[in-house]
């Protein structure tokens, strides 16, 4: 039987971003679209990335602290109760610490890598893990002790990312039902969530493996994104086509209707705050902003495909950056369509 449970949250409605208070910030996914994204953007790459995910988020969770070592006489319980608290707090499927299982997965790649922290955390070890799928939605762990490795250590931070403090915070709370088997729902759909972090971390260690390839769809004017104009248009174009993939509607009557998308499907789950500067109802050209954080390329992805889906013309997107803040422009691909 479901619960209906709070998570309490710091809004900022001038970013658009979600502060969790242990996971700083934070993107709320639908399970549906992380599986299709994922298959999505593995596909494109020139490496496999399972391993790749899963590390960088084991070192996410752990950098974060999330969990503490089993101490004392009732270490066991405490070890237990703060493992329920956080299992309800991704959604990212249930721990069994003695049978190595996760049931009520959202995602075997999030599974393993939430799995792999808890017994790292709990035997104070590093293992090396492999795992299979014995039926829907149950993930089983074989764990091996493996050697020693530090601690996970900060890292570089690509450009479009926002370290500063965060300005303009609003008290706000998600409501979601929480299952028995620790998933989440949000308006009757499964959701998890993600620390931007952890997405961070992941990108970066992608770097080697992203495709050289021009992007005759994507061009912008920022010097500090040439060393990534591969990685930064290869999240776009999934997150993209992910969105087109789904059945989520956009319906444009005017400009005012790009505002209340931008809000439900963007603003409302931590995706970003979108200023639209201008849209043209003849030749459908789209000029907003959005402001430096962790997740800009998979708002603009977002943005990109609903574009798309509204006007079924295969876009162009063009960034410049102007006083620390991002001006998108969007039109066709194809220039003739770009002139009433």
């Amino acid at each position: 039987m479901a619960i209906t449970t709070t998570i309490e949250m710091s809004f900022s409605s001038h970013t658009g971003q979600l502060i969790h208070p242990r996971l700083g910030e934070t993107l709320v996914w639908k399970q549906h679209e992380f599986h299709t994204w994922w298959n999505l953007f593995e596909s494109t790459m020139n490496h496999p990335l399972s391993r790749t995910i899963v590390n960088a988020f084991v070192d996410t969770l752990e950098f974060k602290n999330l969990l503490r070592p089993k101490r004392g006489l009732f270490g066991g319980k405490k070890f237990q109760s703060e493992l329920h608290s956080l299992s309800t707090t991704l959604g990212w499927g249930a721990v069994n610490l003695k049978s190595h299982l996760v049931i009520n997965s959202a995602h075997p790649l999030l599974s393993v890598a939430f799995a792999q922290y808890v017994f790292e955390t709990l035997e104070e070890k590093r293992f090396k893990v492999r795992w299979t799928e014995p039926r829907s939605q149950t993930v089983q762990l074989e764990l091996d002790f493996s050697q020693p490795l530090p601690s996970p250590s900060p890292f570089d931070q690509f450009p479009w990312s926002n370290d500063s403090p965060i300005e303009h915070m609003d008290d706000s709370a998600i409501t979601l039902e929480c299952g028995g088997g620790h998933e989440l729902r949000m308006e009757g759909e499964r959701v998890v969530l993600i620390p931007t972090e952890a997405f961070e971390r992941f990108l970066v260690a992608c770097l080697p493996y992203t495709p050289v390839e021009k992007f005759d769809w994507f061009t912008h004017d920022i010097e500090s994104f040439e060393p990534l104009e591969t990685v930064l248009p290869t999240v776009i174009h999934s997150v993209s086509t992910m969105f087109l993939k789904g059945e989520r509607p956009v319906y444009i009557i005017d400009q005012s209707s790009w505002s209340a998308y931008f809000g439900s499907y963007l603003n409302e789950r931590g995706w970003g705050d979108v200023v639209l500067l201008g849209y043209n109802s003849e030749t459908f050209e789209l000029n907003a902003t959005i402001k430096p954080c962790s997740s800009v390329p998979f708002t603009l992805g977002m943005i990109c495909g609903m574009w798309q889906r509204a006007h079924g013309r295969a876009f162009q997107l063009h960034l410049t950056e102007k006083d620390d803040i991002f001006h998108l422009t969007i039109q066709s691909l194809l220039e003739y369509q770009n002139h009433p």
